[in-house]
């Protein structure tokens, strides 16, 4: 195995046994194979562990570690990756996605060839937990096959206040060299650090959206994601990563009434018994006018948040 491997691919696992040796397999079979592979389990009460421990022979394989105690932070298990790593590129590989053979050879080579660019991404097909297709897609404009390189401030404006645009961890490859410079405040995010922490990243460079299907998301009653839309976790964690990337752009007076619009109007759309709170805790943000609403419309058409 190479000392040095251009990229160090990470499997942050914590009780995905059901789909562990697809994402293993999927990454094993990438046709760039100049890489490292470390496994991470967060003492996993499912036979993880054992699965993990089936690929330790690997040539692949530099490191497996295997936590005694429940971290119950995902993003403490990327940063504890990121710190072994050796590569030039970052890939986290979330333990119950998994890829298409040609997605590292794609964005590695992308990064490899705009110098300035720090992160690039692929687009996803969502699979169930049965491994099948699912109709629902993230890309609504489609997948042209085209690949596109942004300023990362104005990738910021133009995509992630709207939405998070780098919406899966497995999707994406990174120059590692960056992660030391990121702050840790998103590890405080347990449904949406992630977001917060490509926003961080989109800053140090160029951003490149290479608009293929190469990954495979996952989606599953046991995700994180599906357990923080019932407690109102959501909402809160999408008011602090907002807030922060607003002071990040500096927005204006009325880029941040924009702002306001477009996140009530998708709050406006949501049901439960917590949202009349947390509304009154971030009126800044869920709890518009019809005035800010159309001033976001308005702003679409004219750029107002870029």
């Amino acid at each position: 195995m190479n000392n040095s491997p251009k990229v160090s691919v990470i499997v942050p696992n914590y009780n995905h046994a059901p789909y562990l040796r697809e994402r293993i397999d999927s990454i094993l079979n990438q046709t760039f194979q100049d890489f490292e592979l470390i496994l991470m389990d967060d003492c996993s009460p499912d036979n993880s562990r054992d699965i993990i421990n089936s690929y330790r022979d690997n040539p692949h394989v530099a490191q497996i570690l295997l936590n005694e105690k429940n971290t119950g932070n995902t993003f403490i298990q990327w940063e504890r990756g990121i710190n072994l790593a050796k590569g030039e590129y970052i890939w986290i590989a979330e333990s119950d996605d998994a890829a298409l053979p040609e997605l590292l050879d794609s964005l590695v080579g992308e990064l490899q060839h705009h110098p300035q660019a720090v992160v690039a991404y692929c687009h996803s097909q969502m699979i169930d937990s049965e491994s099948r297709p699912m109709s629902f897609t993230w890309h609504p404009k489609g997948s042209d096959g085209n690949t596109y390189v942004y300023d990362g401030n104005e990738y910021l404006r133009q995509k992630m206040l709207v939405n998070n645009h780098i919406y899966n961890a497995s999707m994406t490859v990174f120059r590692k060299d960056v992660f030391p410079i990121i702050p840790k405040v998103y590890q405080q995010f347990r449904y949406c650090g992630d977001w917060l922490f490509w926003n961080y990243v989109c800053t140090h460079g160029q951003v490149i959206e290479v608009c293929r299907v190469m990954n495979l998301y996952r989606q599953h009653e046991k995700k994180v994601t599906a357990s923080s839309q019932l407690d109102g976790r959501k909402w809160r964690d999408n008011a602090g990563v907002l807030t922060e990337l607003s002071n990040m752009l500096q927005l204006s007076p009325l880029q941040r009434r924009c702002l306001c619009g477009r996140w009530t109007k998708r709050f406006n759309k949501e049901n439960g018994n917590t949202l009349p709170e947390i509304r009154q805790e971030f009126p800044t943000l869920f709890g518009g006018s019809k005035t800010d609403i159309i001033l976001y419309e308005i702003g679409k058409l004219f750029g107002f948040l870029k």
